[in-house]
């Protein structure tokens, strides 16, 4: 964070597109104070010549205050001297990371949701719980799964991932945030 300041876990980070190269932090952060609360604006700046890039991440102190920015200028707001209306999403990982959405892997490929919930519920509330699966139904030995607060999900990998053998298998289980669609897009 450009000022150092710790966010809290509450604090959103949105990804802002088309944003005038000559415009400044200050600008932009007043600019959005009128839709929503603000913390921070930091303008993403190319290494070499420190100058914008035309785009910058906003912080927003909660994810009700994100989605007022987000619902007020995404695609509807035109900056003086862009081309194009602002682009507004969430940054990458960020919807992950406030779903608390973990991955497993190294799940027996004959491993149950049943087994599963049984082994993750001790740590929380599961919201969501999924085994992905090939053509024919067989388990590709992974799953995702959402707990309702941040503390379960961390309860989770800290007690589980390396940690923890299946019945049947002989290697731990890996627990990690879910990644993002562009992050697997990337590795794929």
């Amino acid at each position: 964070m450009a000022d150092g300041r710790k966010h809290s876990e509450e604090s959103v980070k949105l990804f802002v597109g088309q944003v005038p190269k000559h415009m400044t932090e200050a600008q932009l952060l007043a600019m959005f104070k009128e839709f929503a609360l603000v913390d921070e604006v930091n303008i993403i700046k190319d290494k070499a010549t420190k100058a914008s890039r035309g785009c910058c991440f906003v912080i927003c102190p909660s994810r009700e205050e994100a989605d007022k920015a987000v619902n007020a200028c995404h695609n509807k707001k035109t900056l003086p001297g862009a081309s194009s209306p602002l682009q507004v999403k969430y940054a990458d990982g960020e919807l992950e990371r406030l779903e608390h959405k973990l991955f497993v892997g190294m799940l027996p490929k004959n491993v149950s949701e049943a087994e599963v919930s049984a082994l993750f519920s001790q740590y929380g509330t599961i919201k969501e719980l999924q085994i992905l699966r090939g053509p024919q139904q067989t388990s590709k030995g992974c799953a995702f799964l959402k707990y309702e607060t941040k503390e379960q999900a961390l309860a989770a990998m800290d007690a589980v991932n390396g940690k923890h053998k299946m019945e049947g298998s002989n290697v731990p289980l890996v627990v990690k945030w879910a990644d993002t669609e562009k992050e697997r897009d990337r590795k794929s």
